[in-house]
């Protein structure tokens, strides 16, 4: 890891999901680059988010498929997991996409990708001021003479422009006793080797859900406790009926509407004490609650760039802060805490320092809840629809009434298509079933290009898939009824 250079056209804080992308970027253009990562190359991501998870919910699946497997006329016997060698497996696919991303960065050429906090601490005159804390080489300003750093005293960099792709953290609940125990994170959950023997899960979104339903496949006990009315709540109450009807089908005890009181420590783990006076003995806490912006260590404030009330760096459709020269992409911006959106930011950042005219207005919200089977989701919900007061009509059918569905016998799911038909667009769609996930991006380029949903109703699909039924959908579009 090298700093070429004491002065830059670009500095970048995160090598997330949007990061790595731009310093090519606008290296390819002759700019001077940093990219300076807190912790690993690859963010969440890559580290302890979407693919370490969908590598371990891999195993989760191949465990659940033996186990019904009988009703396909396949018998495997008893079936077990094997978590470290789960876990081992997750590993090797991570580090090696890891280590060939921090390897490519740290032995380049022109960028200077350095592993070490970075920190805005004021201007000098148009330079941003960067205050760098780690172990790195430097070549000095002119480039020459390499030096090693031993992260003791703090170095000072400048910059013309400043890009933050810093990401976010998990935050834990305000529940009294909470900090007592040895609770867990998305982090520090995919690094256990023994099945727990009651996983109990603070909050029942997406993140939650996920773990619950892999680590229930795993052979947990698993209990999900979601404090609303509803598990996944930005969700219409049908589909997340479903979802939670799912996981309850197969063995997980999710509970809606629950407040935990306070938490003690115990010989085996921890003792819930809920609101209304139930009591859980947890071997295991997980806690999928929610998640804060990493902003309120950058030394933004030394600058005047200017956050929402929970943190996030307010930006405008190019991700331009209120200071000129600075930027924020990915999930430190608030506008999807998602990798896709994050690269998409970066795509559209070097699009527009480029001189082009693509921008964040009008991205459409595509995203997926990756139980099994998945929830696949674009555009408005039905409710959000009608909030809006667009005259809609919906499509809805069971995940039974998919042939592909019926005929691999994964028939759990609801699939749910929202049309505005004075306008001939489709608006939303809610696909909560078999390769609901890869069905809906067809629905979600319909929608970014603008096209008819009309359309639907004359495209050639192939059979038997989980998305020939999309013209069946829009055939059966009527009004929504008010129950």
């Amino acid at each position: 890891m090298t700093l070429h250079h004491d002065s830059f056209d670009t500095i970048i804080i995160g090598a997330g999901q949007a990061g790595p992308g731009l310093a090519s970027a606008l290296d390819g253009r002759g700019e001077k680059v940093a990219l300076f990562e807190q912790r690993a190359f690859g963010g969440t991501c890559l580290n302890d988010g979407c693919r370490p998870t969908k590598a371990m919910r891999a195993s989760a699946r191949v465990a659940h498929l033996a186990r019904t497997a009988p009703k396909h006329g396949v018998h495997t016997g008893d079936v077990t997991v094997n978590l470290a060698e789960t876990v081992a497996r997750k590993d090797k696919l991570i580090d090696a996409w890891r280590e060939g991303g921090s390897d490519y960065y740290s032995n380049h050429e022109t960028i200077s990708y350095v592993l070490s906090t970075a920190r805005i601490v004021g201007r000098d005159g148009d330079l941003f001021q960067v205050e760098l804390d780690g172990d790195f080489q430097s070549d000095g300003p002119d480039g020459g003479g390499a030096a090693a750093r031993d992260g003791e005293t703090p170095k000072i960099v400048t910059a013309k422009r400043v890009i933050v792709n810093s990401g976010a953290r998990s935050v834990p609940p305000p529940v009294p006793g909470l900090d007592g125990i040895a609770w867990l994170d998305h982090h520090r959950i995919l690094e256990l080797t023994e099945v727990p023997d009651h996983l109990v899960i603070l909050g029942g979104s997406y993140i939650g859900l996920e773990f619950g339903q892999m680590f229930a496949r795993f052979g947990a006990k698993v209990t999900i406790l979601e404090v609303a009315d509803r598990v996944i709540g930005r969700e219409d109450p049908d589909i997340s009926a479903a979802v939670a009807g799912m996981l309850r089908r197969e063995g997980l005890d999710v509970r809606e509407g629950v407040e935990v009181a306070r938490i003690d420590m115990t010989e085996k783990g921890a003792r819930l004490h809920l609101v209304g006076g139930d009591n859980l003995d947890a071997s295991h806490v997980l806690v999928a609650a929610g998640r804060i912006p990493n902003s309120d260590n950058l030394g933004l404030d030394s600058i005047g760039v200017e956050t929402d009330e929970r943190g996030y760096i307010t930006t405008d459709e190019h991700f331009a802060s209120n200071v000129e020269g600075v930027y924020a992409v990915g999930d430190v911006n608030g506008r999807g805490a998602f990798t896709h959106t994050s690269y998409q930011d970066g795509t559209i950042l070097a699009d527009h320092l480029a001189g082009g005219d693509w921008s964040v207005a009008g991205r459409i919200p595509t995203y997926a809840l990756f139980v099994d089977p998945p929830l696949g989701r674009v555009g408005m919900t039905l409710a959000q629809a009608q909030d809006a007061g667009l005259e809609v009509e919906v499509a809805i059918t069971p995940g039974g009434g998919v042939t592909k569905a019926a005929l691999d016998g994964e028939t759990e799911g609801l699939w749910k298509l929202v049309v505005d038909k004075s306008k001939d667009r489709v608006v939303g769609a809610s696909f909560f079933g078999l390769y609901g996930d890869e069905a809906v991006q067809a629905v979600s380029l319909l929608m970014h290009v603008d096209a008819p949903a009309s359309a639907l109703a004359t495209f050639l699909p192939i059979h038997p898939t989980s998305a020939e039924f999309l013209p069946t959908f829009y055939g059966g579009l009527k009004k929504p009824s008010n129950d």
